[in-house]
């Protein structure tokens, strides 16, 4: 089928916005996207909103909008369903451009997952399986920014809700004939709450890769390094790897450096990070390490090794054996880095303890059956 003519209208004034926003609170569902920039900024910097109602495909400048409560009803708008596809990304848009997550809302994409799909399926690969429309992707890395924005753009940002709004009742329909859309809307409502509570500064360190490597003493320094760090580029709206990447702060960890000359033995960190902000990173680790043991962070348990690998390789084979017969991928069901918490947790006899992710709609399917075979592996 050859993709439709889809025509669309511009909201470029809070007037406009109002006005619009009270028609979409009497709406059973909205298709949303966003068109965004993230290059140089720790935030996302909003391009193009886009909105498809029953009636109308809406683009809205936010270059031209200064009063988003409106909009921030209709996301919080318990009664109007937002649809989006992998949504993870604009979940970052809207809270920082109106404070509000989308809610309640259901992403396309985990819910092709419910269907038997994997869990990265794209829009376009969507859209040509469930309309039989093959959907250009010439304009995924334009410039958003620009005005006026190309007649291109504008059409390629509108097929984004358009065929998303009619493809919605499909997959709703489909998910409940297999009596999964229960499961989907759970999980969903999980990725919003996920989205509004981002990690705190003082755990940032627990997501660095290697630090179960480290002591105690050097893992003080890097909570107190990662901290710092995520506080400042929120503050300058800086990429994360503009001040320092999170190698580069695992490497300070581990070397302790204490003077300019060693900090400019650490790989990859620039002069003029050293200049501006040495003093800064000095201090943070005389402080961490200065810390009293009884507020060291607890060590990190190292990677499973032997004989637990059987353990592990055990219970992959579980949760596989359980997506294969319910037709769903393994990681919608366990995600890699919440097993090996949970193995790991085990290891130190610390067996009752389910993720509170496992909840809900995996609680019966897989949750329960992985904790009793980590009781049946430990017996043993």
């Amino acid at each position: 089928m050859m993709e439709q003519m889809i025509s669309y209208r511009f909201i470029c004034s809070d007037e406009q916005l109002a006005e619009q926003c009270q028609n979409w609170l009497k709406s059973p569902y909205l298709a949303l996207d966003t068109e965004f920039m993230r290059v140089d900024t720790f935030y996302p910097k909003a391009a193009l909103i886009q909105v498809q109602d029953e009636n109308n495909c809406w683009l809205i400048d936010p270059l031209r909008i200064s009063q988003w409560q409106p909009f921030a009803n209709v996301l919080s708008c318990e009664s109007v369903l937002k649809v989006l596809h992998a949504c993870s990304e604009d979940l970052d848009v809207f809270l920082n451009l109106t404070g509000e997550i989308p809610y309640p809302l259901m992403d396309t994409q985990v819910a092709l997952a419910f269907l038997g799909e994997t869990l990265s399926t794209g829009y376009q690969r969507m859209t040509e399986a469930w309309l039989q429309i093959s959907l250009p992707k010439e304009e995924t890395r334009s410039d958003w920014l620009q005005r006026p924005l190309t007649d291109a753009q504008c059409e390629y940002a509108a097929a984004d809700v358009y065929y998303l709004y009619q493809i919605w009742p499909l997959i709703q329909q489909r998910l409940q004939e297999q009596d999964r859309e229960i499961w989907c809307r759970e999980e969903c409502i999980q990725i919003a709450r996920q989205a509004s509570q981002p990690v705190e500064d003082e755990f940032y360190y627990l997501r660095i890769k290697q630090a179960w490597k480290l002591s105690q003493e050097k893992l003080a320094v890097l909570q107190n390094l990662a901290a710092w760090r995520e506080k400042e580029v929120r503050e300058r709206n800086l990429p994360r790897g503009r001040l320092l990447n999170d190698g580069q702060l695992w490497l300070l960890a581990f070397k302790l450096p204490s003077s300019h000359y060693e900090l400019s033995r650490i790989e990859g960190l620039r002069p003029a990070v050293i200049k501006k902000e040495g003093d800064q990173i000095l201090e943070l680790i005389r402080l961490g390490r200065e810390r009293s043991q009884a507020l060291w962070p607890v060590s990190i348990p190292s990677p499973v090794g032997q004989p637990y690998r059987d353990w592990s390789k055990s219970l992959k084979k579980l949760v596989r054996g359980i997506a294969e017969s319910n037709r769903l991928p393994p990681e919608l069901l366990v995600r890699k880095r919440q097993l090996e918490q949970v193995l790991n947790r085990a290891v130190r006899g610390e067996l009752g303890v389910m993720p509170e992710e496992w909840r809900g709609w995996r609680e019966e399917l897989v949750g329960q059956p992985v904790m009793d075979k980590l009781t049946e592996l430990a017996s043993h």
